[in-house]
């Protein structure tokens, strides 16, 4: 599982930033501890996010290098950004209680996007650093 630092550094590019994990974006959803820099990157300040404060919170983040995503805290110091694109055919997966469903075909994942069952047969793809 990816801790924080390591989330911090590898998912999102970051290594000395105090603010967060950084993500190029094309929009991202407007909240308290999100902003749209003019670069075009998103800087996330998890500390500000209350839906990151326990295991299992989740906040979208908009588009992000043309795809939907999401950070989800999958344990007390982990955190993972997950790529909200079926990978069974790209729609757009939907958050329902503790798991990410599709609406096309009906795949399920958990929240972690590990793969459930349906069509897609594999986990949700994580968000890499470019």
């Amino acid at each position: 599982m990816t801790t924080r630092r390591d989330f911090l550094k590898t998912v999102c590019g970051v290594s000395a930033l105090a603010i967060g994990p950084v993500l190029l974006a094309d929009n991202a959803m407007a909240a308290d501890g999100i902003v749209r820099k003019p670069n075009g990157q998103v800087a996330v300040t998890l500390a500000k996010i209350p839906a990151l404060s326990k295991v299992g919170g989740v906040v979208n983040l908009g588009t992000v290098k043309g795809s939907p995503v999401a950070i989800v805290r999958t344990g007390p110091t982990t955190y993972r950004a997950l790529n909200l694109s079926c990978t069974h055919q790209g729609v757009k997966v939907a958050q329902s209680g503790t798991q990410w469903k599709c609406p096309a075909h009906g795949s399920q994942f958990n929240l972690d996007g590990s793969f459930i069952a349906g069509p897609a047969g594999r986990a949700l793809n994580a968000v890499k650093s470019t």
